[in-house]
């Protein structure tokens, strides 16, 4: 599991080529987080006796029992004795509890597109093992997924090159009333060699909400001084149904340690996000949005590329012919204007991604890609999420290290059209104001922000900071097909690496 760990994702480049390799806004001075996805072999300890979960609307293929070959017949061999009746009729019970638990554990097991549980503060020169605290902070992100009942965000540690005994780990989390818990030590099979810590759960996990746990672990003397990873995730319990939101592997050390593992990214420019409407109407009008780039205190990239993702967290498929983008940029002839963007994806999904520009940021720049959106009128009702992507990587040549980037997901929901007028005066309008008046969405930076700019009535919006219209160009470099490989990554397991 290591070592494949360690080339996740260098192999996600040789698979999808220009990949995008998602990163967040660093949370802590010493702890910038970059994340890329990372996919588990078969073989994966981590994952040794985890029944494959279980995703709404997506049938598990039945196994394909192998064909009967007569057993060979071996001479002299005496036959077992019979079993006596209560014996054989216990053992056959066991058998079946046994059966009826496993089908009983794979269909309570199912997948969540977030929260985003995230890690702040973990030192750069390793944890000591001297059996002092390190304080770290634990964010449970919601901010682009609907609401979740009885969360639990989990914190786990697995050794790179040995194990942690339970009796070297402590891990401790303080309750909203300010006392210090013990967190729940969690192993078995499942977990192979980690030792995952429950850090309270939070019964009613609102929609586009978040929060933040105080967190202290301790390493006594006389752990193994190795490097190992950190990994934060989350599962929602009702009743036997378990369903399990996205984890995120920090590189971690104990103190003194030789760290070998490959790092081939650093965290590129911050994206936000900004303008998204807590309601969009299916077969509405625009609804201009834009994503912040923000490159202060960063080194110039010679190409930068930006994408947008759009998934449904209630699982609902819809069709890229239902999704409509334009962007604010130049075409291939080097015309600026609105131009259509394709949207990728299967004929049908809960994934779509989404090329938006491209093209070099100067050191310290920020200035805004826009863009604007439309549903046709077919479009299913629901929740869309919305987050973007940005990477460096412009081909396979790209020398490393690469910068990637991801925002913080948005949240917004489908609505059937209105009869009353609105935007364009025909009812069904998403302009001058989101959605012909809707309140829009905070945005944010960390935990507190502005609110981003929405749409004027001319459908032309005045670029903020440098105009991207003028220096970048439609499409970027192909960031939203090399989302194939990365697009798991809302469902799946992340990489969080030091810069």
């Amino acid at each position: 599991m290591k070592s494949f760990k360690r080339m996740a994702a260098v192999a996600a480049v040789a698979v999808a080529g220009p990949t995008v390799l998602t990163a967040t806004p660093a949370m802590a001075a010493d702890q910038p987080a970059v994340i890329v996805p990372d996919v588990a072999p078969k073989d994966d300890a981590a994952d040794a006796g985890t029944p494959t979960p279980a995703m709404p609307g997506v049938q598990t293929p039945v196994p394909v029992p192998a064909p009967a070959v007569p057993a060979p017949a071996v001479p002299d061999v005496q036959a077992p004795a019979p079993q006596p009746a209560p014996v054989a009729e216990k053992a056959a019970k066991d058998a079946k509890s046994e059966a009826d638990t496993q089908d009983a554990e794979a269909e309570a097991d199912g997948m969540l597109m977030g929260p985003d549980v995230t890690v702040a503060g973990i030192p750069k020169n390793g944890f000591k093992a001297d059996g002092s605290w390190t304080p770290l902070q634990v964010t449970v992100d919601n901010g682009g997924h609907v609401a979740v009942p009885n969360y639990t965000p989990t914190l786990s540690v697995d050794g790179y090159g040995g194990t942690f005994k339970p009796s070297q780990v402590k891990v401790e989390w303080k309750t909203a009333g300010g006392t210090w818990q013990s967190a729940e030590l969690t192993q078995g099979e499942a977990f192979g060699n980690s030792l995952q810590y429950s850090l309270g759960t939070d019964t009613t996990l609102a929609k586009g909400t978040s929060y933040t746990v105080d967190v202290r672990i301790a390493f006594a003397a006389g752990t193994t001084v190795m490097p190992f990873d950190l990994t934060s995730a989350g599962f929602s319990r009702v009743g036997n149904h378990v369903d399990y939101s996205p984890s995120a592997w920090y590189n971690a050390t104990i103190a003194g340690a030789v760290d070998d593992r490959e790092n081939p990214f650093v965290e590129g420019p911050a994206l936000t996000v900004n303008g998204v409407p807590e309601t969009i109407k299916a077969g509405g009008d625009w609804t201009n949005l834009s994503v912040r780039v923000d490159n202060s205190g960063k080194e110039a990239l010679k190409g930068f590329n930006v994408g947008l993702v759009l998934a449904r967290p209630d699982w609902v498929k819809m069709k890229p012919s239902q999704i409509k983008v334009e962007v604010l940029s130049k075409d291939k002839n080097g015309k600026a204007g609105w131009h259509e963007a394709e949207v990728w994806s299967e004929e049908e999904s809960v994934f779509f991604g989404i090329d938006l520009a491209g093209g070099p940021v100067a050191a310290g720049q920020s200035f805004d890609v826009q863009f604007r959106i439309r549903f046709a009128a077919d479009a299913p009702l629901g929740a869309v999420s919305i987050f973007s992507w940005g990477s460096s990587q412009v081909g396979p040549d790209t020398p490393t290290p690469w910068a990637d980037s991801r925002s913080r997901a948005r949240l917004t929901t489908i609505v059937a059209a209105s009869t009353n007028t609105g935007g364009n005066g025909n009812g069904n309008g998403n302009q001058p104001n989101p959605n012909g008046g809707a309140k829009p969405i905070t945005d944010t930076t960390g935990t507190t922000g502005t609110t981003g700019t929405t749409g004027t009535t001319g459908g032309e919006l005045a670029a903020t900071g440098s105009d991207p219209a003028t220096t970048w160009a439609l499409g970027g470099a192909g960031v939203a097909l090399a989302m194939g490989a990365a697009l798991v990554a809302g469902t799946g397991r992340r990489r969080r690496t030091t810069a």
